[in-house]
């Protein structure tokens, strides 16, 4: 389902008939009727028909989703420094908590920052303990203002020189008395969907380790024909086929895809047992019922016939005034063992329901004796 509803203008053009197929243009519009040939002339053929019916169906059904998780409830964690993985504490699908224990890591990199960490410890208790003795001798009028104000400066240099380690220790993971070792933990709760290194390997600063996620609520993209797009909106419903799984839409994609289809993002926040992240199933979506989709018929899944160059133009042979009519036609969705399609149609008009294809390769003989 990756057509759009063309005009019957545009499918005449993309058929590429010639005037043995149309007939005469309309006196009042100027414009030429749809395709059509003459049904007497094929009825030893068994062409056979039935009434096209309203789409009794409110969903569209077998569209084709993909099974996310929604960004802001996965984090990727990363190595802050290089070094050597020496255990990993955990392993794929597991669940963790926020702070737990994940991998153990060994880095040269920690090791000589833990050695600024304790020189910049040092260099502070000096600049201390000599802005301490500068004040008692300016009390006492013994130096001059401007060396204990320099003292002052030395101070706060060596503060700042002192915080700014003990912040990149502590970014690192390190492990209090553990020289050179540090521990990557959970920056959140939840479960481990995919682990990239083993214990042994060495790894750079910023490897990914782990991709921890939240599995509920999660997200479907949904491929949606361009053709169906004006009927979804967010807050409709959606379902997956063959589950329990619902929830609604939060968003419809703008950008159209070659296939002619748009992105539809949808929350499940019910009955989620059984989906997974990265999982391919079918959905469906609420349409709202026959009053919000006046054009939606159902028709059997054999009266669709592609037309047109490589097939790309839906269309159905409708009996009028003794003729079999081309109407055009968007495939919308599935409702049992019917089409559920978007056409000009009226309801109870004969639709072919056997015998299209000869119908069609009849036409496309016709087009081709210019």
């Amino acid at each position: 389902m990756r057509l759009h509803l063309p005009s019957v203008p545009t499918l005449l053009i993309a058929l590429g008939l010639g005037l043995a197929v149309v007939r005469p243009a309309l006196a009042a519009a100027g414009t030429p009727e749809a395709p059509s040939l003459p049904a007497a002339d094929f009825a030893a053929v068994g062409i056979e028909t039935v009434p096209v019916r309203a789409a009794s169906a409110k969903w569209l059904s077998h569209l084709p989703a993909h099974v996310q998780v929604p960004n802001a409830q996965q984090r990727f964690v990363a190595a802050p420094v290089g070094g050597l993985v020496t255990a990993l504490l955990v392993g794929v699908g597991e669940p963790v908590r926020q702070g737990q224990p994940l991998a153990r890591i060994v880095s040269p990199e920690l090791l000589a920052l833990q050695r600024e960490l304790a020189q910049a410890s040092a260099e502070r208790e000096r600049t201390q303990r000599a802005l301490q003795r500068d004040e008692s001798l300016l009390a006492e009028g013994l130096i001059a203002a401007s060396r204990a104000e320099a003292s002052r400066a030395a101070d706060r240099q060596a503060a700042a020189l002192l915080s700014e380690k003990r912040g990149l220790v502590a970014l690192a993971g390190a492990r209090p008395g553990a020289a050179g070792e540090l521990a990557i933990v959970a920056p959140m709760s939840g479960v481990v969907l995919s682990q990239t290194v083993r214990a042994g390997e060495r790894v750079e600063p910023a490897t990914t380790l782990f991709r921890i996620a939240r599995l509920e609520p999660l997200e479907l993209e949904i491929e949606l024909p361009i053709a169906a797009a004006p009927r979804i909106a967010p807050g409709r419903a959606v379902r997956v086929s063959g589950s329990e799984a619902r929830g609604v839409v939060i968003a419809v994609g703008r950008a159209v895809s070659d296939g002619q289809t748009l992105t539809v993002r949808a929350r499940l926040d019910a009955g989620l047992a059984g989906l997974n992240p990265g999982q391919h199933v079918e959905a469906e979506i609420e349409i709202g019922g026959r009053a919000g989709a006046p054009d939606l018929w159902q028709v059997p899944a054999g009266a669709l016939v592609r037309l047109g160059e490589g097939g790309a133009q839906a269309a159905v042979f409708v009996q009028r005034d003794g003729r079999y009519v081309v109407v055009a036609a968007a495939p919308m969705g599935e409702s049992g063992s019917d089409l559920v399609i978007q056409a000009a149609l009226r309801e109870g008009e004969p639709v072919v329901s056997r015998g299209a294809s000869q119908l069609k390769a009849a036409l496309a003989g016709l087009g081709g004796k210019q």
